[in-house]
């Protein structure tokens, strides 16, 4: 793969940051819109009834693997290609789609008419892994039922934002990336609310980018075009009040792949332009430091290094080595997983100090000594064995300091 200097890559993020804006705007948010009415979820619906918001917000739990796989895409999911039967009339049939139907009935009971109904040869009960969907339904009843509805309508703020989607996330079945992708859905493209596209912080946009397709895309221009790519990319986005553009990323890898591997062969294309010419260095006085947002990005590449070799662990190597019944690939890919979500934001910020805190709490962890301990056995780059190289990264910026 060939190497690109970071002028070269900062012309590259310039036009990745257009070409989502662009494809965002013109064409991925009249489709959702577009989508998302023709199965009832319009402005109007959303703003004057609780009961769809409640149903909304019920759908997306299971807008996940195993049953998107299963049904073939997300649309069979919400009923919007009648290929198949959606979870709307799976739940209807059930009478359990709405808060009236949820109230009088208990958890147990809520599970056992759940796991009676297969939905493409799965339970409805469960993810096959953590969630119980009858624990998910009454936590959004309660959420409703607590004022919900009115807190999305009058959010305008940056502020109102992150309470919205804490709120979401402490919801059953609603992780950061699907709390994400709710607050995109009803308060920037179907705009409940007040919300100028503005005012949608980091923290709240970056975890989109931990979505299977998204994420896809993202290797995918890491690897060709460099691994700061993308979060240059997410700080341009910022910068111009369009931060949700990067969920193009999405649309592009599951509807348009030979868009992103064109603009890929497009950008690779692009010539690195006259070199300028050398500036000689000062006869005294020290050197000028690496910035911060430097120092995040090869910060960055140190975990993107780890997460890359954490993805492919498979059962047979987990067995290989002892761990079964102890850690599976999947809890090492989703720590992995999480660990560059985290660390993406803050690198998107040139946040390094931050990141140097994070580590360090990550290695403190039960959980994070544990996926360690499993990744050293596996012979994988683990926060352990990459501590000392971490370390030095920042020691440099010191010493140059």
């Amino acid at each position: 793969m060939r190497s690109y200097s970071e002028r070269e890559v900062a012309l590259f993020a310039e036009l990745l940051a257009d070409k989502l804006i662009s494809v965002y705007q013109n064409e991925e948010v009249g489709l959702m819109v577009e989508n998302f009415a023709s199965v009832g979820f319009t402005q109007t619906a959303l703003k004057q009834d609780p009961v769809k918001l409640f149903q909304m917000l019920v759908v997306a739990t299971y807008d996940r693997r195993p049953f998107t796989g299963a049904a073939g895409g997300f649309e069979v999911i919400w009923g919007m290609h009648r290929t198949g039967q959606s979870i709307p009339d799976a739940l209807k049939a059930l009478s359990l789609f709405s808060p009236d139907d949820i109230r009088p009935q208990d958890d147990e009971t809520i599970r056992r008419q759940l796991a009676g109904r297969p939905y493409f040869d799965h339970s409805l009960a469960t993810d096959g892994a953590h969630v119980d969907f009858s624990r998910t339904l009454r936590d959004v009843t309660r959420l409703i039922d607590d004022g919900f509805h009115d807190q999305l309508l009058k959010a305008s703020t940056a502020s109102d934002v992150r309470g919205i989607y804490k709120t979401l996330t402490i919801i059953h079945g609603i992780g950061d990336t699907i709390g994400a992708k709710r607050v995109k859905y009803l308060l920037r493209e179907i705009n409940v609310g007040k919300v100028h596209p503005s005012e949608f912080p980091l923290t709240v946009v970056w975890p989109i980018t931990a979505e299977y397709h998204a994420s896809e895309a993202t290797e995918r221009l890491s690897h060709t075009l460099g691994v700061t790519l993308v979060p240059l990319a997410m700080g341009l986005l910022l910068n111009r009040g369009e931060p949700f553009a990067i969920d193009a990323l999405f649309y592009l890898h599951r509807q348009r792949k030979r868009d992103l591997d064109e603009f890929i062969k497009d950008t690779q294309a692009i010539g690195p332009g006259p070199k300028p010419r050398p500036t000689p260095p000062p006869l005294r006085g020290p050197v000028a430091p690496p910035s911060d947002w430097d120092v995040a990005q090869e910060l960055l590449a140190v975990i993107k290094e780890i997460y890359d070799g954490s993805l492919d662990v498979t059962p047979a190597d987990v067995k290989r080595v002892g761990l079964e019944g102890v850690v599976t690939g999947k809890q090492i890919q989703r720590s992995a997983r999480w660990l560059h979500v985290e660390m993406g934001k803050l690198a998107a910020e040139g946040n390094a100090a931050g990141m140097v805190d994070f580590y360090h709490n990550c290695l403190q962890t039960e959980r994070g000594r544990h996926i360690g301990w499993a990744l050293s056995l596996l012979g994988r780059k683990s926060m352990e064995s990459e501590a000392d190289r971490f370390r030095a990264i920042c020691e440099g910026r010191s010493a140059a300091e």
